[in-house]
């Protein structure tokens, strides 16, 4: 009798153990959903986008050095005569004033090129970062998805348990089993309540999980999709991520700024040229019964610049331009090794996954077969109590190692898509627009008309991007 109360909860687990992750109902919310909704609502990714729109303003700033400087200035003199004790306006003078850098011996132009290429370096940041958000989306998918099936097994579990102890209690009753085998039955069904419990209690914290990645509570989370396409050996993974890991570009860009501002220090100690000139008007009056007399002035300059004697102040800047170049390099070097480790740790997290789905649906169904012959031999006496409940038991164990290996298996292909740098809106294929940081970094150059000149930085980005 007991065995046949066992036969249908053994079927009926191992056919949804296997299919939960990947079956659910076709009106719920997709994968593809949450991702869009973390991009699109994510407060990191505005305060990242924010951040770098604070990089592209250095552009401009570095710039603006070797463009006309103009200003206005007023002033006036007061004076008295002591006869008349009359206190008064002597004076007034009103000037508009121009300069013009004409050479700085490079040093603009090196600022400028450092400001350039920590844009890019930002705009690999802000890669990084949308990487971050979708896969902390896609793993809270995921976790809310396994715990929902441990959950229902844990159900499960517990239904066939009271089932069991009501016919263990009858059993008792009519003098077949003993007060032990009751006894046994009443603790595993109390330990699998339990068991419910934490099952719920992880669903909530994945759900928060899930709330806080995502911006949204979870809903009806339909089926997972297949997994994404991956490449076929460790080297090309690796190649990949070397290439197009953001850390890693991001590294180099820095790199190249360092460059760049090593020849803006070394270049300080070079001299300027610069014109400068102003155009104005003065009135004056000599006492209070006379009027203002006035006059117009203009004049011009030209003035240069070198520094002979700093006091130390400029070798000093040259070598310290020069240590920030020499860690930016060694930091492109410890980059390149630590992306090489993250592709590594993905692949071999993948290729577990996948040998223990293996393993684990042998375990299951092998487990399968051996509690329905356990149940089948404790009907004719053979087999007791508790080895009936260990029986079914490891199978209920093997099963749901199976929904961790599966969840498992999917966490660890989109971390390796992240290592390689291929965890984006547009490999996805999410059918959204990126976020393009162009838009802000061409309206705020105040360039010559048409806008400022993008194509080197575009240059650069997309030879990282392809």
């Amino acid at each position: 009798m007991a065995s046949r109360r066992f036969r249908p909860f053994l079927i009926s687990t191992a056919l949804a153990a296997g299919l939960a992750l990947w079956s659910g109902p076709t009106t719920a919310e997709t994968l593809t959903d949450a991702l869009i909704t973390a991009y699109q609502t994510s407060p990191l990714l505005e305060a990242n986008r924010a951040a770098l729109r604070n990089l592209d303003e250095n552009v401009p700033q570095a710039r603006a050095n070797r463009r006309p400087q103009v200003g206005a200035s007023i002033s006036g003199q007061t004076g008295t005569t002591v006869e008349e004790l009359d206190f008064g306006v002597a004076g007034i003078e009103a000037s508009l004033n121009a300069t013009l850098l004409l050479f700085d011996n490079g040093q603009t132009a090196a600022a400028v090129e450092a400001a350039r290429n920590q844009v890019a370096s930002g705009r690999a940041d802000l890669k990084d970062i949308e990487q971050l958000v979708l896969f902390n989306a896609v793993q809270a998918y995921v976790d809310v998805r396994r715990d929902e099936e441990f959950v229902r097994l844990a159900v499960n579990d517990v239904d066939r348990l009271d089932e069991t102890l009501s016919a263990t209690q009858n059993r008792f009753d009519v003098g077949e089993v003993t007060r032990t085998d009751v006894s046994q039955s009443e603790a595993r069904l109390a330990e699998s309540r339990s068991q419910l419990a934490a099952a719920r209690g992880q669903l909530e914290i994945s759900r928060e999980a899930y709330r806080a990645a995502v911006g949204v509570a979870p809903g009806n989370l339909e089926r997972l999709p297949t997994l994404p396409d991956l490449p076929a050996t460790l080297e090309e993974a690796t190649a990949i991520g070397i290439q197009r890991n953001p850390q890693v570009v991001a590294a180099q860009f820095n790199e190249r700024a360092a460059v760049y501002n090593f020849d803006r220090a070394l270049a300080a100690k070079g001299p300027t040229i610069s014109v400068g000139g102003s155009v104005g008007v003065e009135r004056l009056r000599q006492n209070p019964q006379v009027d203002y007399d006035g006059s117009t002035f203009g004049q011009a300059s030209i003035s240069a610049n070198l520094p002979l004697y700093t006091g130390g102040r400029n070798d000093s800047l040259v070598r310290q331009a020069q240590a920030v170049l020499d860690q930016r390099r060694f930091q492109v070097q410890d980059v390149a090794r630590q992306v090489t480790q993250q592709v590594a740790a993905a692949w071999a997290e993948l290729q577990v996954a996948q040998a223990s789905i293996v393993a684990r649906r042998q375990q299951a169904e092998a487990s399968r077969i051996a509690a329905e012959g356990v149940a089948e031999e404790a009907r004719l006496g053979a087999r007791s109590t508790l080895e009936v409940l260990d029986a079914v038991q490891e199978n209920l164990q093997a099963e749901a190692q199976i929904v961790q290996a599966l969840r498992d298996e999917y966490v660890a292909s989109y971390a390796l898509l992240r290592a390689m740098g291929l965890l984006t809106v547009e490999h996805l294929r999410l059918g959204i627009e990126s976020y393009n940081p162009d838009v802000y970094f061409s309206k705020v150059q105040s360039g010559p008309r048409g806008g400022y000149d993008t194509s080197a930085v575009d240059r650069i980005r997309q030879r990282w991007e392809r």
